[in-house]
């Protein structure tokens, strides 16, 4: 059985959908644990395939100025078939199997209203697609990227001890105040 993702987890997953260049240092002291652990459960993590990291471009930045929903009805035997033409079509940049009126509904990023009528063309010319129904989306309200893991009142803590690698550099374990002999004091990290 895998193992649950422990609010810990939680908490280093949301700093990094806040800012995913944030280090280790950093997501160390946020949640209270030491950096070699962060980078533990961030390994774990994406080995389980909980996060993964990607390079997002702004597509109008970059001379693709038109983006689109399409919904598409299919002959459903051949979705599979429709499903490996639509991944291989660099235009999509999500594709759904969907229920109500459509049976996928797609994404597309295109770089003028010319490309979007090739693209359609494009997509009635493939065995199987029945028709499609186009809402080009001028205004991009939220986009799916900006999605942040919710907290939760009733989120399950850590069930297990950290390790014993825990100890921070000077001997104490994580959350206790360090002593430090000379300078200003250093603040207790804040849990996320």
């Amino acid at each position: 059985m895998a193992r649950a993702v422990t609010g810990t987890d939680r908490a280093i997953i949301r700093l990094l959908q806040r800012n995913a260049r944030v280090s280790y240092a950093e997501l160390s002291r946020a949640t209270g644990i030491p950096e070699s652990t962060v980078r533990r459960r961030m390994e774990r993590l994406q080995q389980r395939g909980v996060i993964e990291f990607a390079m997002l471009a702004e597509p109008s930045k970059l001379g693709y100025e038109l983006r689109a929903q399409i919904g598409l009805r299919v002959d459903l035997p051949r979705l599979q078939e429709i499903a490996e033409t639509l991944q291989s079509m660099n235009e999509v940049t999500f594709a759904a199997f969907v229920t109500g009126g459509f049976d996928i509904t797609l994404q597309i990023v295109v770089r003028s209203q010319e490309a979007l009528v090739s693209f359609l063309q494009q997509i009635a010319g493939i065995p199987g697609v029945r028709s499609a129904e186009t809402y080009v989306m001028p205004l991009i309200i939220k986009p799916t990227t900006s999605w942040v893991l919710p907290e939760m009142a009733d989120e399950p803590a850590d069930e297990t001890p950290p390790p014993a690698d825990t100890a921070s550099q000077d001997g104490q374990a994580p959350g206790e105040p360090v002593k430090r002999k000379r300078g200003r004091p250093r603040r207790n990290p804040v849990p996320a």
